[in-house]
């Protein structure tokens, strides 16, 4: 049935995605200097013949340096790859003299740069590596006239590039858009059509403010960016033995009230609490690792990564071929991270000197070596935030049009060495940025209110050596995290809440938007508290036992003699009612004994009837008819707080709920195999920009994976029991999926492709069709 209806659906005007199966083209791309060869030569050759080097007088600094060749004879003959020194040397593994030999592919990216006659790739790419951005943010005056200040920016810029801007999209389009970009939702149909109905000349603008405003689903969305950003997820490798700490709550939190971005990174770079250290504490890996991966210089490269734009990752190790940092620069940053001194290690060689701290920029703040771990900290992260450093809002702001705009004004983001395509409109969009508080929402505004961003989506072709002109918003594919959730939209699928409440260390920031928190023990680390709550309006009741340190590691958590009261004074004991979902984060569950199967015991005191679990726990019971009090005692087991080895932290919740919990994000569950197919990463290295380009990994699991079939199923049920007859089921599919209805020629396609009466299988079918198509999947 499905290839019946892709075959029908392709021939009706709805082209089905062929993710994986595309035809593979022949023809070889040209190669580029810049792209292709400059990485193989900074890699293999340049510390002895580039930078000055010039081992046997040989320099790679300049096309004419290659063709002068060295001592002995001319390295390269333009035009005659397979006869050139150059070539004969790399392939017979002569060069480099040390370390790895050049990859068959290489040599062969080599032999036919030089068949090319060895070009440069033009003055285009002359001029941006001569360019060298400003510390400082320049003044940027801004062309007098009306309208958003990023469009009267962008007017000189497309006369220069003889660019005459189209028409802006349809509301139908932008409000698609405004969706996904600002909140990571599809707009029901209802809110696509007041849109469209709304005759007020400034509604988009209205309709960003209120998108903006949405704090829950904002955060929510943003949320996805920032975890791979900072590399924090819920579970993974370093949270079981302490080596890794999640910020999960705080950066909820932080989003949620939109902290100023100063203060958002200072916390996260001195944190003045344990929930946002994760960041700077880093992934403590087991076993024998480069000492560029320990934890004092993680946080080094991530900090210059994340708030920067520079890439330390090569200098934690040895002087950068690719840029001007030092092994000296990135020690004496990660020395503000480190409890003890530093002695600078080249390619896992120590060399005897010890690193100096140091900020990459001096001349924005010193940094006392000898100072407290925290004073340090606090040093990094006023240099960083300081106004005067016009590359922390550059960066900012930069991977912020990215996300709205599909490519950044400097590309890739993690290289603000490049030169933008519009230094002016970058600095501008910094500075105003700085201007306004260093408010996120609000760069995001005058971005997303810009006829620039209203602009028709643009293909990103193949860049000409000249370089890439902007022509409007590049055509995006919708995330991982943003395609589950449009899926979930489309089949009424949601996720409970009890994988939002399992994954947050802190669960007191989760259940208002769950339930209502009805006990917090706070955090214990030895002894008991009594619960005692009132639960009249309840229908099912979460108890939760959380990490409350990063450290699970021993944290058994005891629900001792649970039971449920009435109004007649009669208890039920937890044992005799209904268990809707039980989870831990270790072990088994017990009855009547700790996790660990040993007697429950709290406080000193051994106890007989309970429940063991572990930390990240959950037990969701169905509140019993007439029930108004829930009542246990909890606490650590009293077993682990003498055995384990670190101090035992555990924090017990107990959330009542109706049964109509609401959805749950994507952002906010433990990934999948369908989330990591289609690119959310492990979050184990900083992640900026994902990949978006289909894998055949990806088309397999959209095409027989088994969580896809399953939320189709589920869907196809729920439409053919809400909707009415199989127009209004079509029609509601289209308004909800692609904000349109279907046409006249789709609505017959699929009537001939699956007859007049939807059954649940054709309705699969359809839903299938749907998410495939690239209307759906693009935007």
């Amino acid at each position: 049935m499905i290839r019946r209806l892709v075959g029908a659906l392709a021939l009706g005007g709805l082209s089905v995605m062929a993710l994986g199966a595309q035809k593979v083209q022949t023809t070889q791309k040209a190669v580029s200097y810049q792209r292709d060869v400059l990485p193989i030569l900074k890699k293999n050759c340049s510390s002895c013949h580039s930078n000055g080097a010039k081992q046997g007088d040989f320099s790679l600094d300049s096309r004419e340096a290659i063709l002068t060749g060295g001592k002995t004879h001319p390295v390269a003959r333009p035009g005659k790859g397979a006869q050139s020194y150059l070539i004969e040397l790399v392939a017979k593994g002569v060069m480099p003299p040390q370390g790895a030999h050049l990859k068959a592919s290489e040599v062969e990216t080599l032999r036919r740069w030089i068949d090319a006659g060895l070009p440069f790739d033009g003055a285009a790419e002359n001029e941006d590596a001569a360019w060298t951005p400003p510390l400082a943010l320049v003044p940027v005056n801004v062309p007098a006239g009306q309208g958003n200040p990023v469009d009267r920016l962008l007017a000189p810029y497309f006369a220069a590039k003889k660019v005459a801007p189209g028409a802006i999209v349809s509301d139908r389009v932008f409000v698609r858009r405004a969706y996904l970009d600002l909140v990571g939702l599809l707009p029901s149909p209802r809110q696509t059509t007041a849109f469209v109905l709304d005759t007020r000349p400034d509604k988009r603008e209205r309709l960003v403010a209120s998108l903006l405003a949405d704090t829950k689903n904002y955060t929510e969305h943003w949320l996805t960016f920032w975890n791979d950003a900072l590399r924090n997820d819920y579970v993974g490798t370093g949270y079981i033995d302490g080596g890794r700490s999640q910020i999960t709550s705080w950066l909820y939190a932080s989003l949620e009230s939109n902290k100023p971005y100063d203060q958002f990174v200072r916390e996260l770079v001195a944190p003045p609490s344990p929930e946002s250290e994760g960041f700077i504490k880093g992934i403590v890996w087991r076993g024998v690792v480069n000492a560029s991966q320990r934890p004092p210089l993680q946080a080094a490269q991530n900090i210059g990564q994340v708030f920067l734009g520079v890439n330390l990752k090569c200098a934690s190790c040895h002087d950068s071929f690719t840029s001007n940092w030092k092994l000296r620069d990135a020690y004496g940053l990660a020395t503000a991270f480190s409890d003890t001194p530093l002695e600078l290690v080249r390619c896992d060689k120590p060399t005897g000197t010890m690193a100096s701290a140091k900020f990459l920029w001096p001349e924005l703040g010193s940094v006392d070596g000898n100072a407290p771990l925290a004073t340090r900290r606090a040093q990094v992260a006023a240099a960083l935030t300081s106004p005067a450093n016009g590359r922390f809002a550059r960066t900012v702001v930069n991977r912020l049009w990215t996300k709205l705009m599909g490519r950044g004004l400097v590309e890739p983001n993690d290289e603000l060495d490049h030169k933008p395509w519009n230094p002016a409109l970058l600095d501008w969009l910094a500075s105003d940025f700085v201007a306004h508080g260093y408010d996120l929402k609000h760069t995001l505004a005058q971005i997303a209110t810009s006829r620039a961003y209203q602009l028709p989506s643009q293909g990103l072709a193949k860049e000409k050596p000249s370089g890439y002109v902007f022509t409007g918003p590049a055509v995006k594919r919708l995330s991982a995290e943003q395609l589950t959730d449009a899926i979930s939209t489309l089949t009424e699928s949601w996720p409970t809440p009890v994988e939002t409440l399992r994954i947050n260390k802190g669960v007191v920031s989760v259940p208002k938007r769950t339930g209502k928190v009805l006990f917090d023990s706070g955090l214990l680390r030895s002894g008991a508290k009594q619960v005692d709550v009132d639960i009249t309006g309840a229908e099912i009741l979460v108890l939760a036992a959380t990490d409350g340190n990063g450290n699970a590691n021993h944290d058994w958590a005891d629900w001792v003699e649970p039971h449920f009261g009435f109004p007649d004074n009669t208890e039920r004991d937890a044992d005799d009612c209904v268990l809707l979902s039980a989870t831990t984060g270790f072990g088994t569950i017990q009855k009547d004994k700790s996790i660990v199967g040993k007697p429950l015991r709290l406080a000193g005191k051994t106890y007989g009837e309970g429940i063991g679990t572990h930390a990240n726990s959950l037990l969701i019971y169905e509140v019993p008819k007439g029930a108004t009090r829930f009542r246990a005692l909890v606490g650590p087991d009293q077993g682990a707080v003498e055995e384990a080895p670190k101090e035992v932290s555990v924090r017990f919740a107990v959330v009542g709920a109706a049964h109509a919990l609401i959805e749950a994000r994507a952002a906010l569950t433990t990934a999948d195999a369908f989330t990591r197919a289609l690119g959310r990463p492990n979050r184990e290295q900083t992640v900026t920009q994902r990949q978006s380009v289909a894998t055949t990994l990806q088309a397999l699991e959209l095409t027989n994976g088994p969580l896809l079939s399953a939320r189709l199923k589920t869907g196809a049920s729920t439409w053919l029991r809400h909707a009415g007859n199989g127009e209004d089921v079509l029609n509601g599919l289209y308004q909800t999926a692609l904000s349109r209805p279907p046409t006249t020629t789709e609505r017959a396609t699929i009537r001939q492709a699956v007859g007049t009466k939807l059954t649940p299988e054709a309705l699969e079918d359809i839903l299938w069709a749907l998410l495939m198509s690239p209307e759906f999947q693009l935007y």
